[in-house]
């Protein structure tokens, strides 16, 4: 009984020093740069420089569709490929409307719709690499530029490179900042007068923000500690 004693003290300890650990993260500007890390291909900001022409864009996809997962990565691809006139390969779990819509998102974008191809193997990102190269052995010696979601980016680039795909590239599907006055007008709002206003942006968003992206770099760092020792990366 004593040790059970002991093992749940020192559970709980641990519980509140992540939980004290988050919540101190989340007031500072950390979050914000590991979720960038995570999302940003060093190598791809020099060949833009040098004005890198990639074969193909490879779009890997995320949720259904619509969803707002899919939809900000089609944004990107759709843009990026009328810029490069290069052909498209989406590469998503095989659903009976999702490919569909996604491919009239693209059109409907400005894309032609015979540039748009499909992978449809795989459920995650080491199983979808290898039905890529399956799929499209050509690709092995191509260039190639991949749009994900930006937490997603590191461990696709490091999984298509350990399937052979020397020559690939990266961009993260970022969401854009937004730029306009969030502060609160008391006098329109009116309401409670005793309840104080909460002017503060970082209360209100930022802090709230943090949290859930640390949330989403934490699964990440533990799916790439995963595909490491499973000699996937």
């Amino acid at each position: 009984m004593r040790v059970v004693v002991v093992i749940l003290r020192w559970l709980f300890i641990s519980l509140g020093v992540i939980l004290l650990t988050l919540n101190i993260l989340a007031l500072t500007p950390a979050p914000f740069y590991m979720h960038r890390s995570l999302g940003e291909d060093p190598i791809w900001k020099k060949d833009t420089v040098n004005r890198f022409n990639p074969d193909a864009i490879i779009m890997f996809g995320g949720a259904g569709m619509p969803s707002e997962s899919n939809l900000i990565r089609l944004y990107y691809t759709a843009e990026i490929a009328k810029k490069l006139n290069k052909p498209i390969i989406l590469v998503h779990p095989e659903d009976s409307v999702c490919q569909a819509e996604m491919a009239r998102y693209l059109v409907n974008s400005g894309v032609v719709f015979d540039s748009i191809m499909y992978m449809t193997g795989g459920s995650n990102t080491r199983a979808q690499a290898v039905c890529l190269v399956d799929s499209f052995p050509r690709l092995k010696n191509a260039s190639l530029l991949i749009i994900t979601a930006p937490e997603h980016l590191s461990r696709t680039l490091k999984c298509l490179k350990k399937c052979d795909l020397k020559s690939v590239r990266g961009v993260g599907a970022f969401e854009s900042t937004v730029d306009f006055d969030l502060s609160l007008n008391k006098n329109k709002l009116k309401g409670n007068e005793i309840v104080p206003d909460i002017e503060s942006t970082n209360l209100r968003y930022t802090y709230w923000n943090y949290l859930k992206l640390e949330i989403i770099c934490f699964r990440e760092y533990f799916a790439t500690t995963y595909y490491w020792i499973k000699n996937w990366i």
